[in-house]
């Protein structure tokens, strides 16, 4: 547990300077006066857009480590999963452009309900999207699958990778994922195939 909330730690650190920057460089341009009222409109949306991007980094992190230190608070209500998975894909939206991969989804557990924390799970969802993202080749598909298994419900995430190795980055989030998963009963496979790895959660269905 020492060494991931150590690596959640050093990201974070990383991660929170960006945004940081940017809000300090700006707000200094504002300081200094002499913008027009465009100009200032546009200042303005950049520092709004970073702080939002702050606050969800802030957010994120609190909550992973959380998880990892078991202490994590979840409000647990009954949901439909492909909801929450219809909404981490809407968020993968500027993710896409960057990377010039497009997602085909195959929703086939409409019905299917369990029992978690919505913002949590729809945030593991993302999160595992995003992994399969950011290793996709581009001009490539990210293949998004729901269906019940057993009494379970699983999530199948699958695209073809640029590269066969797994970054660090990708391995901290997988290993944070799974205690997600975890959290709410669940567990997270990874299929053995590095060419074009299959991402797989699976959850109690009710």
């Amino acid at each position: 547990r020492t060494e991931l909330m150590a690596a959640l730690l050093r990201r974070f650190n990383h991660d929170l300077r960006t945004p940081l920057n940017t809000i300090l460089g700006w707000t200094h341009l504002l300081q200094k006066g002499g913008l027009d009222s465009a100009r200032e409109k546009h200042v303005a949306d950049v520092i709004a857009r970073n702080s939002r991007e702050q606050t969800q980094l802030l957010e994120d992190f609190v909550d992973d480590g959380g998880a990892v230190l078991g202490v994590l608070q979840l409000q647990m209500i009954v949901l439909k999963m492909d909801e929450a998975v219809t909404d981490a894909v809407s968020r993968l939206a500027s993710l896409l452009s960057l990377h010039s991969v497009s997602v085909q989804s195959k929703l086939d557990a409409a019905e299917a309900t369990v029992s978690g924390d919505v913002r949590r799970l729809t945030r593991l969802a993302f999160r595992l999207l995003s992994i399969v993202t950011r290793r996709a080749r581009e001009a490539t598909i990210v293949e998004v699958e729901t269906d019940i298994d057993r009494g379970q419900y699983v999530l199948a995430i699958s695209g073809t990778a640029q590269e066969t190795e797994w970054s660090e980055a990708a391995l901290l989030d997988l290993r944070v994922s799974t205690l997600f998963a975890a959290l709410h009963n669940g567990e997270l496979q990874v299929d053995a195939d590095a060419s074009r790895p299959c991402i797989m959660l699976r959850l109690p269905a009710l």
